[in-house]
């Protein structure tokens, strides 16, 4: 197939997705009026969520559409259609059919296979994608295996899943579930499919990109900045859905997940296609500084609280808004000193060839402005060219001065 028509196909496919992604949000937005339904996700997460999705659709089309021989984008795509537009509208027709319509709805029964296909093809893509990044290809041959135990726990969780009894994807089971001998092996061999992507192919395709991405230059180390600090997001999501910290309200769950969602196929993106690439140093030392000013100044704002608290209380007897109102103007005071000094810090510490070049450039300049010997000049450019670029050679050519011919006084 040619280029062309792999192109018109990816955004054929893309629209069809996108389409049946809007059905899956209409869904979810009926289900406001039902309220919370038992165990079942709050309609108002689920938006969001799988509204975020939509991001990886398009991504995925446009890259598709762009490299149309480059297999991540191809996947990509499958893996937003099948997690928020197959799987997303499947669930939420089950839902609205067995717990909110008066009657059984139209085809309901089929909603819980394409639930199950859905989920499976997506988290089977989760190691994928993970693996082929950034070229569309395997690292090396040893990862054919791999990549083979991946497809066969996928057709595994294609051929099972929707007949296991257990109720893994919604509360309540399939009706195409069975029991006995039959159900008992479903079930384990669903929970083995799943187990082995969850707990080892997913961790191995983490660990493979954080080992190709420390051996990366150039180009391709650029890549790999973007998907790790996208990255950060789907650990903040884990960390908040687990208990190892304290769970968040479900308004700001949701709003995380989502950003995890969207934020990872948009940094991939960008590294695919390799618009604006190096913006990615920027963004990071942008990250770093208002992080640790963030938390610098939450943790000052704090203690002035409770300092200016004290001293009111003391001296008044009783509790004073106006320890709020000095905490914030002494924290507006801070903010552009704390900066500086943070901006300069980081610099030193972390991108300490960076600061080195812009304290040659500022010592420069100074030069330039003062100086007017010529040969000094030329010195302490060559020097600063050496500093700051480390050529293997460097030569200054300087345009010799236009002689003019004298002028007659007489003329």
């Amino acid at each position: 197939m040619s280029d062309s028509r792999l192109t018109r196909l990816a955004w054929i496919v893309t629209g069809l997705g996108m389409a049946l992604l809007f059905l899956a949000l209409g869904l979810i937005v009926l289900r406001a009026p039902a309220g919370l339904l038992p165990d079942i996700t709050p309609w108002y997460s689920d938006f969001l969520v799988t509204a975020a999705v939509g991001v990886a659709i398009i991504v995925g089309g446009f890259v598709a559409a762009r490299l149309p021989r480059n297999p991540y984008g191809w996947l990509l795509l499958l893996f937003g259609i099948s997690n928020g537009a197959v799987q997303g509208f499947a669930e939420n027709y089950a839902v609205r059919s067995t717990l909110i319509a008066s009657q059984p709805l139209p085809l309901a029964s089929l909603s819980f296979v394409f639930a199950a296909v859905g989920f499976a093809t997506w988290i089977s893509a989760v190691p994928l994608l993970f693996v082929l990044f950034p070229s569309g290809k395997l690292p090396s041959r040893r990862w054919w295996p791999f990549a083979v135990l991946i497809l066969l726990s996928y057709l595994v969780l294609l051929a099972f899943l929707w007949l296991s009894p257990s109720a893994l994807l919604l509360p309540f089971p399939s009706p195409f579930h069975e029991a006995g001998e039959m159900g008992r092996l479903a079930d384990n061999l669903t929970s083995t499919a799943l187990s082995f992507i969850l707990f080892i192919a997913i961790p191995v395709s983490g660990l493979s990109v954080i080992v190709r991405a420390i051996r990366a230059k150039g180009q391709e180390r650029q890549q790999f900045k973007w998907l790790g600090l996208s990255s950060i997001l789907i650990v903040l999501a884990i960390l908040w859905n687990s208990e190892i910290v304290p769970l968040l309200p479900d308004v700001l769950d949701a709003l995380l997940e989502a950003a995890a969602f969207a934020g990872v196929p948009l940094a991939v993106g960008i590294a695919i296609l390799r618009y604006r690439l190096w913006d990615i140093d920027v963004i990071i030392r942008k990250t770093v500084l208002y992080t640790v000013l963030t938390v610098l100044l939450g943790v000052v704002y704090a203690i002035l609280v409770v300092a200016f608290q004290a001293v009111f209380t003391r001296a008044t007897g009783q509790d004073s808004p106006a320890a709020l109102v000095l905490s914030t103007l002494a924290i507006a005071a801070l903010f552009t000193p704390l900066r500086r000094w943070l901006q300069s810090f980081i610099d030193r510490r972390f991108y300490r060839r960076k600061y080195d070049a812009e304290q040659v450039l500022n010592r420069f300049a100074l030069a330039a402005r003062d100086e007017t010997d010529l040969d000094k000049l030329t010195a302490e450019l060559l020097r600063v060219i050496q500093e700051t670029m480390e050529p293997e050679h460097v030569t200054l050519w300087l345009r010799p001065a236009e002689r003019q011919p004298p002028s007659d006084p007489y003329r």
